[in-house]
Formats: C-alpha cells, sequence, structure tokens
C-alpha cells in the first residue's frame, strides 16, 4: 500500500477512534446523570408520601447504573486497545508496517483474552462515583425515616 494512503487511513481510522472513545466517556456521564436524577426522585416521592420502603427502588437502580456504566465503560477498554496500537506504531516509527482499518479484528483479538471488563471498570473511583455514594445516602435516609 502506498505510504501517503497508509497514512491517511491510519490517520482517519485514529480520528473515528478517538471520537468513540470521547462519545462512550460522554456516555458514562450521561449514566450518572440519570443514577442522579433517578435517586432524587424517588427519594422525593418516598418523602412526600410517607413511604419508606420506596427508597429501596432508589437503592437498586444505583446498582443497575452503577452496573450498566461500568458496562459501557468496559466496551470502551477494546476501542482503546486499537488506539494505543496506532499510537504506539506513530510512537515507534513502524506505522508502515501497521495494518488500517483493524477495529474489529483488534476488539476480537482483546475480547478473547481478556473478556469482559464490567466488574474491572465498576471498581474504578471515576466509575463507583457516584454510584457508591447514592445507596450509602438512600441507607441514611431510611434509617433516619
Amino acid at each position: 500500500m502506498e505510504p501517503n494512503t497508509l497514512a491517511g487511513l491510519l490517520k482517519d481510522e485514529y480520528i473515528m477512534l478517538q471520537t468513540l472513545y470521547e462519545d462512550m466517556d460522554s456516555k458514562g456521564l450521561t449514566i450518572k446523570n440519570w443514577a442522579i436524577t433517578v435517586a432524587l426522585a424517588v427519594i422525593g416521592a418516598s418523602i412526600l408520601n410517607d413511604e419508606k420502603n420506596l427508597l429501596w427502588l432508589a437503592f437498586a437502580a444505583s446498582f443497575v447504573f452503577w452496573y450498566l456504566e461500568g458496562y459501557w465503560r468496559g466496551l470502551s477498554h477494546f476501542f482503546a486497545v486499537r488506539i494505543q496500537n496506532i499510537e504506539a506504531a506513530l510512537r515507534n516509527g513502524t506505522w508502515e508496517k501497521e495494518v488500517p482499518l483493524q477495529v474489529y479484528s483488534t476488539w476480537t483479538e482483546e475480547y478473547k483474552t481478556e473478556k469482559y471488563q464490567t466488574v474491572k471498570h465498576m471498581l474504578k473511583p471515576a466509575t463507583f462515583l457516584p454510584h457508591v455514594l447514592i445507596p450509602v445516602f438512600i441507607l441514611v435516609i431510611y434509617s433516619a425515616f
């Protein structure tokens, strides 16, 4: 493949992957926003209706949102591997040997060795906040009810 064509394809692939990765990060923030919104809505409804057991719904929802964010961020891991491959090839000067447009094959190979990344990403500080604080807050309210 002609070096200019190869360089253009790698650049396009890299830009596409960076955009995708940033979009996935943005969706992680959206999940956090929904978790907080749902928790506050259910807590408010529980207090207004004097229904203590309604807090368990917010408690359960917080874990669902935490899992969802961990799953979403776990998926982004597989795209990050290809980003790292392209960056390494550029950094090491071996970009002419890098085969362009390998997102799916890189994703599949990484998945075979790493499997799901959900739990790993659930335990990262960037993911578990605010999801861990919401149930703690709910338990405090529940015990004060």
